[in-house]
């Protein structure tokens, strides 16, 4: 029967996460020098070292890090000099030999008997065939083997496919036509939100470092705070990051668009500024853009339910679907040459909701979307005072539904889409903000738009009360 470490023993270490499992039978030296992430196996025998011979020496944090959902087979031998990261998700086969300052990007697989050596980076999504002696870097997404390793195959953004690779001039063309088109741009459109910026940044880059097929562009709306350092800071660090500085403030439904235009990836995904991304949320989704490369429109729903993904079909569907949280901007991912296409991308740039436009236009030609039923955010809370909820549930949002009118959707779509804006959208939202909401301008504009519903009266009498309590 094989037996777990002590409970005694994993307290030692810097950290232990949960669900993981190292099995005894294994030298282990200095675990206050080793990091373990959550639903780590280990299995024996094992050797995991450091090339520090004192651990009460002065140093910053962990020496060996080995991240959330890693799996190491019998026989590994680790050996920090003086430092091993493995990040999420990595895969070592049996009898693997790692020597030196070496870091395994998240979702890699070493193949069995292989020997990796020196100060070296195994790139994101690579695959290192058994047998194999690793002395240099290898990019992401990359199959390599032979002693030394060279590539034997790549992936390809353009075609989503893994070519091989005969020599080293071709594997430079690669990666210089996946800096050109990476798989996934990351928008953020920023005015003055220098500290929410700085956040939303930092748990990006937690995730992608400088992983070749993300890219992330910012479009700074001529802000007067700490903004432009906020951008200096990550551009000194990563190469794959863009940012532009508006000379004026376009306003922000401009600002949102603009930066989505800038983005030069297969897919482009809108960003606000003050919606973080969780831990472990990037990769899951830039696999889901590869796997499903038909699909025009790709909405991130927040409402979990049972479900973890959706594959459909047409307007009617999508709003069904979706409908008021297809305005939220940080659940869009658009495939980019659909949204090129549109015609007028600017038709509803007055609405508050012109993403909403953008998605329905491409749906009208490429009626493929994707559902990824995930809460993969946290929200920083950022608040504008421009912001009429009123105009945009009343208003905005309608007149863009009535848009496609016989034009994907139908009026009793429409009405029914309309009404369940007010119960189960508006209401909720007033009940929610009924401290901040001026109540007459809120009134007025409901009773312009919804005057001649039959139940304008009702939804007039609930807005009341709400004012009242």
């Amino acid at each position: 029967m094989k037996l777990t470490i002590s409970l005694e023993f994993a307290a030692r270490f810097a950290q232990f996460g949960s669900n993981a499992y190292i099995e005894q039978g294994g030298l282990i030296e200095f675990p206050e020098l080793i990091s373990i992430g959550n639903n780590v196996s280990v299995e024996a025998p094992h050797s995991i070292k450091t090339s520090i011979t004192d651990p009460q020496i002065p140093h910053e944090g962990p020496v060996i890090c080995i991240g959330d959902g890693c799996q190491i087979n019998r026989g590994a031998q680790i050996t920090a000099r003086p430092k091993v990261i493995l990040e999420r998700s990595v895969l070592i086969d049996s009898n693997v030999q790692m020597e030196g300052d070496i870091t395994i990007g998240e979702g890699a697989w070493i193949g069995a008997n292989c020997r990796l050596s020196g100060n070296i980076r195994i790139g994101a999504g690579s695959v290192v065939k058994a047998n194999s002696i690793v002395l240099d870097n290898v990019p992401d997404y990359c199959v390599v083997s032979g002693n030394p390793a060279s590539i034997e195959q790549m992936y390809e953004t353009s075609s989503g496919n893994w070519l091989e690779v005969s020599d080293h001039d071709q594997a430079q063309a690669i990666l210089t036509a996946r800096s050109q088109l990476p798989l996934l741009s990351i928008c953020i459109p920023t005015y003055n939100r220098a500290p929410y910026l700085d956040t939303c940044l930092h748990l990006i880059y937690s995730q992608i470092g400088n992983n070749e097929l993300i890219e992330v562009v910012v479009s700074d709306n001529a802000s007067t705070d700490a903004t432009p350092a906020i951008i200096d800071k990550y551009r000194a660090l990563y190469s794959n990051i863009r940012a532009v500085r508006n000379e004026t403030n376009i306003e922000g439904d401009p600002n949102i668009y603009y930066v989505t235009t800038l983005g030069k990836g297969k897919f482009v995904k809108m960003q606000g500024d003050d919606d973080y991304f969780l831990d472990g949320k990037i990769m899951p989704l830039l696999h889901l853009l590869h796997s499903h490369p038909q699909c025009g429109v790709f909405h991130i729903s927040l409402i979990n339910g049972t479900k973890t993904l959706s594959l459909d079909t047409g307007m009617s569907n999508f709003l069904a679907a979706t409908g008021l949280y297809a305005g939220f901007i940080s659940s869009v991912v658009l495939k980019r040459e659909e949204f090129e296409k549109i015609e007028k991308p600017e038709h509803f740039m007055t609405s508050k909701f012109n993403q909403v436009y953008l998605q329905y236009s491409i749906l009208k030609d490429n009626p493929n979307f994707c559902i990824m039923y995930d809460n993969i955010f946290s929200y920083g809370g950022a608040t504008s005072s421009k912001y009429s909820f009123a105009e945009v549930f009343f208003n905005g949002y309608p007149s863009i539904l009535n848009h496609f009118l016989g034009d994907g959707l139908c009026a009793e779509e429409i009405a029914r889409e309309k009404r369940d804006t007010l119960y189960h959208y508006t209401i909720p939202w007033l009940q929610k903000n009924k401290e901040t909401v001026t109540y007459d301008e809120f009134e007025e504009i409901y009773k312009k738009y919804y005057q001649d519903e039959p139940y304008y009266e009702d939804g007039l009498a609930i807005m009341e009360a709400i004012r009242q309590s």
